[in-house]
Order: C-alpha cells, then sequence, then structure tokens
C-alpha cells in the first residue's frame, strides 16, 4: 500500500513539473522583448527621459558630437532621424 501512494505522488510531482515547464515555455515564447543596439561610437549616455510616448536619450562622443536617438516606448523600436551636433 504505501509503494502505491509513493508511486502516486510521484506520478502527480512529474505532471506539476511538466506542467510548470510547458507553461513557463509558453510565457517565454509570447513575453514581448525589445531588441535594439545603438553604436558604440555615439559615446557616453549623457541623459535620458520620457517625451510623450517616446524615451529620448542623448549620447557625447569622444570627439565632442553630441546625438540625441528617440525610441518609441510602446514598441521599442528607434526612430531612424538620430540628430548629431558636431563641434568645432
Amino acid at each position: 500500500m504505501r509503494r502505491v501512494y509513493l508511486t502516486v505522488v510521484l506520478v502527480l510531482m512529474l505532471l506539476a513539473g511538466v506542467a510548470g515547464y510547458l507553461y513557463a515555455q509558453n510565457f517565454l515564447d509570447t513575453k514581448p522583448t525589445m531588441q535594439f543596439s545603438i553604436p558604440r561610437n555615439f559615446g557616453l549616455l549623457v541623459t535620458l527621459y520620457q517625451q510623450g510616448t517616446n524615451t529620448v536619450f542623448w549620447f557625447e562622443a569622444e570627439d565632442g558630437t553630441i546625438r540625441r536617438v528617440q525610441m518609441n516606448s510602446s514598441t521599442g523600436e528607434f526612430d531612424l532621424n538620430v540628430w548629431a551636433i558636431t563641434r568645432e
């Protein structure tokens, strides 16, 4: 009798583990992800702030060039129109 009880408990634990794994995989597959890359030569991030539905990033490169990069916060997509302010 004890052996049957132990077998039932192990089967239930195995089923719970499989169900948890499948649920986790479903969550990972449907979770929204934002992937982006800002070139390293843009320099150091000086500041960022929220502007409406966008996040605005300001960078300063070693040569003094200041760049403004804008990202849509809801989609994670960058505006390809990057401002560059050069210095002499």
